[in-house]
């Protein structure tokens, strides 16, 4: 079997990925800015700041598997924030590069992930793989992490990943929360679309690709994307029926969040048709039977 050494394999994505693949007689290790004696999984050091890595790292792995950078929503989009959002996916990629081209190996695959965020602005438009990048912060980020990965000397996929759920948190642990409080609020006007996965989906997407060595750009993100409004009604059902129902107005998440707020005001309708091709079949192509798993109910 394989050797997957995994860039970010702590995160959310990183964690359920590497179940997944050890499931599968995959042997897995993770890239790690400190050592970590107790965990599950082979650790070799590396600091994409310095651009050091443990040679060791490279020679071990047939595959490398990116999920490394910061994480969008930690903060406020200040400058400062936003230059650290870019670099810490441009400086893992570029540490990795270079420690291909300087270390002997085996490495016949890199699959790094990417975001819907590309898009950018969409409104009701459905966009796919061959769809023009957006005009804003996200869409001119997601692409300088794109180019990088075009320079390898070996077969490269970026998978652009949507709003992924999944019970032990991210993003619906988070919009699930007021919910559960009984406040079940659209927010802005509501009408703007989410494209999401649910991340046994999406682990499984990273394994079918490398599985099937498919190369290029791929959308990761469910058959029926929902509206915020639909998305924030369908949670109302799964977690409190009485919870109070009133619009936050997007003036209000523009002053909280500033220009962060794009992140959930923002539409972007997804097409998952190109993975389906290759003969990718995804278990929750609803939002309801991803909230009944999460939930339930």
């Amino acid at each position: 079997m394989k050797n997957i050494l995994i860039a970010g394999g702590s995160g959310l994505v990183g964690k359920q990925l590497s179940k997944l693949l050890t499931q599968n007689e995959y042997e897995v290790a993770w890239l790690s800015r400190a050592a970590k004696p107790n965990s599950t999984y082979k650790t070799f050091k590396w600091n994409p700041e310095t651009g050091v890595i443990d040679p060791e790292a490279i020679t071990f792995a047939d595959v490398i598997i990116v999920l490394a950078g910061e994480n969008i929503a930690a903060g406020r989009w200040t400058n400062a924030f936003k230059k650290k959002i870019i670099d810490s996916r441009l400086q893992a990629a570029n540490t990795i590069s270079n420690a291909l081209k300087n270390h002997p190996n085996n490495v016949s695959h890199v699959i790094a992930a990417s975001a819907i965020g590309f898009y950018g602005n969409r409104k009701d438009e459905l966009v796919d793989e061959n769809s023009s990048k957006g005009i804003d912060f996200l869409s001119e980020t997601t692409q300088q992490w794109e180019e990088v990965y075009s320079s390898f000397d070996i077969p490269v996929t970026n998978i652009r990943i949507g709003v992924v759920l999944s019970k032990n948190g991210g993003a619906l642990f988070e919009m699930s929360l007021p919910v559960k409080w009984g406040i079940a609020s659209p927010l802005g006007s509501g009408k703007q679309y989410i494209s999401w996965i649910h991340i046994d989906d999406l682990a499984n997407i990273f394994m079918h690709v490398m599985q099937n060595q498919l190369t290029g750009i791929y959308n990761a993100t469910a058959t029926h994307p929902v509206t915020n409004e639909a998305f924030t009604y369908a949670l109302k059902k799964s977690l409190c029926k009485n919870a109070i129902t009133f619009n936050t107005p997007a003036w209000a998440m523009k002053l909280l969040l500033g220009e962060k707020s794009a992140i959930v005001l923002d539409s972007t309708k997804v097409s998952n048709k190109k993975i389906v091709s290759t003969g990718f079949s995804f278990k929750y192509e609803l939002l309801e039977d991803a909230l009944k798993n999460f939930y339930g109910k």
